[in-house]
C-alpha cells in the first residue's frame, strides 16, 4: 500500500514498518524479552532480546533506555540502584544517564543485550526497557537480592 503525504510516497513494507522513499520511518524494534537470572553471590544476569512485532530477533543494533523502577507497576524509581547497580556484560554497550538508575543501552547487531545487576543489599528493583516507540517492557522478575 502506498499513500502520498505532502509529496512523499509512504508505504508499508512487508515487515509492517512505515517507509518513505525507501527509508524506514518506524523501526522494526517493537518489543523485547527481558529475562532476570537467579542471584549468585549478590549478582544477577539480565538478558534483553529486542524483537520485531512478529517476535523475530531484530537484525541491527538498536539503542534503548534501561530504567530501574521501585515496583513492577512503574509507580516509582529505585532509591539507590543497588550497591554497584547495572553493568554491561558480553553483548552491547551501556552509558549511565542517571547513576545506577537510568541507562542508554545499545544492542549488538542481533538485538541482544547482556547486563549484570550487583547489590549487596536488598533494595526492591524492577528493570524496564523503554523501546524507540516509548513502550516500556518490564523484566520477568524482581532484581531484589537476599542479604
Amino acid at each position: 500500500m502506498t499513500t502520498i503525504v505532502q509529496g512523499a510516497a509512504l508505504g508499508i513494507e512487508p515487515t509492517g514498518n512505515l517507509s518513505a522513499r525507501g527509508v524506514a520511518i518506524t523501526q522494526p524494534c517493537a518489543t523485547a524479552t527481558v529475562t532476570v537470572g537467579a542471584e549468585v553471590a549478590n549478582v544477577r544476569a539480565i538478558t534483553i532480546q529486542l524483537q520485531t512485532a512478529a517476535l523475530a530477533d531484530i537484525a541491527y543494533a538498536e539503542t534503548v533506555h534501561v530504567i530501574l523502577f521501585a515496583d513492577a507497576a512503574k509507580a516509582g524509581y529505585v532509591v539507590t540502584g543497588g550497591s554497584t547497580g547495572i553493568a554491561i556484560g558480553t553483548d552491547g554497550a551501556l552509558l549511565a544517564l542517571v547513576a545506577k538508575k537510568v541507562f542508554l543501552v545499545t544492542s549488538e547487531a542481533d538485538g541482544d543485550i547482556d547486563l549484570t545487576w550487583t547489590d549487596t543489599g536488598s533494595e526492591a528493583a524492577y528493570i524496564g526497557v523503554r523501546l524507540p516507540s516509548g513502550r516500556i517492557v518490564m523484566g520477568d522478575a524482581a532484581l531484589t537480592n537476599a542479604t
